[in-house]
């Protein structure tokens, strides 16, 4: 499994970002991924539904977000079928900035049984349950950790989703950019560890784990390195190993963020 912050269409050249992300994805033989802020032009036109069926997309429940012709999810799509990957997928608008709608997605080589959107208010979380013998979940989410009382929303929000949707059974993956520095922010870090369980802190084999050099808004080696990127599961399968990619030393730097590669021992399972 893998989940990156790919922060697409903005500082990063998105072809090449693409060409990265399907070389990981070969040579890693990766099963399921989530990506963060996969964006696209608000102004462009639609891609057709009997396109985007044929690509294996799957749209939420109760959604409407339209894809458009260069969403990143969607050109990445294509370029994994080009080298004959077939993946599920889903997208997810979670908000405007400027002239681009930002989103989340999941991707994954087992069917996707169910799509669903939770509102966070404040953000939204995409959440897909895998068509394996355990019913695995899988959510692709950004948390406002910079701002305090806004993550405890979401958090709270998030938690009593789950119990509406009766998932909390069900062995669940969170992956994405919480916004919550483990190091620093001891408080929300132990709120996220309550109910799910840091697969960094499990993993047999692991690195130093951190996603950011410095500041958000880019990479700056003389900063303070920050770990706010996160695979939280309920799960107890063994963790096999917790490493980050794209971090400019094991992979090329195509993000604001490194991204985080966790192997998952599941019988019966391709995960």
């Amino acid at each position: 499994m893998m989940t990156l912050n790919c922060h697409s269409l903005l500082d990063y050249n998105p072809e090449r970002q693409i060409q990265e992300l399907v070389d990981q994805i070969v040579r890693e033989e990766i099963d399921v991924f989530s990506l963060q802020e996969v964006n696209q032009s608000r102004l462009n036109f639609s891609v057709g539904k009997k396109t985007l069926v044929k690509q294996g997309y799957n749209r939420a429940e109760d959604d409407l977000s339209v894809v458009k012709a260069d969403n990143f999810a969607y050109r990445l799509s294509l370029a994994l079928s080009r080298v004959k990957l077939k993946f599920n997928w889903s997208w997810l608008k979670v908000r405007e900035a400027g002239d681009l709608e930002v989103g989340t997605a999941v991707f994954s080589r087992l069917t996707l049984d169910q799509v669903k959107k939770i509102n966070l208010k404040t953000s939204q979380i995409l959440l897909a349950s895998l068509h394996d013998e355990d019913h695995t979940v899988v959510c692709s989410a950004t948390f406002n950790g910079q701002a305090p009382y806004i993550f405890e929303q979401e958090w709270d929000n998030f938690q009593l989703a789950l119990k509406q949707y009766r998932l909390m059974h069900d062995p669940i993956y969170v992956l994405g950019d919480f916004n919550v520095d483990a190091e620093t922010d001891e408080h929300h870090y132990s709120e996220m560890c309550k109910c799910f369980t840091d697969t960094y802190h499990t993993a047999i084999s692991k690195g130093d784990g951190m996603t950011v050099r410095g500041s958000l808004n880019g990479w700056d080696d003389h900063g303070i390195s920050q770990r706010v990127d996160y695979i939280l599961t309920s799960d107890e399968a063994e963790v096999s190993y917790s490493r980050v990619c794209f971090d400019g030393i094991l992979g090329p730097r195509i993000s604001s963020h490194a991204g985080i590669l966790i192997e998952v021992q599941k019988e019966a399972c391709i995960c």
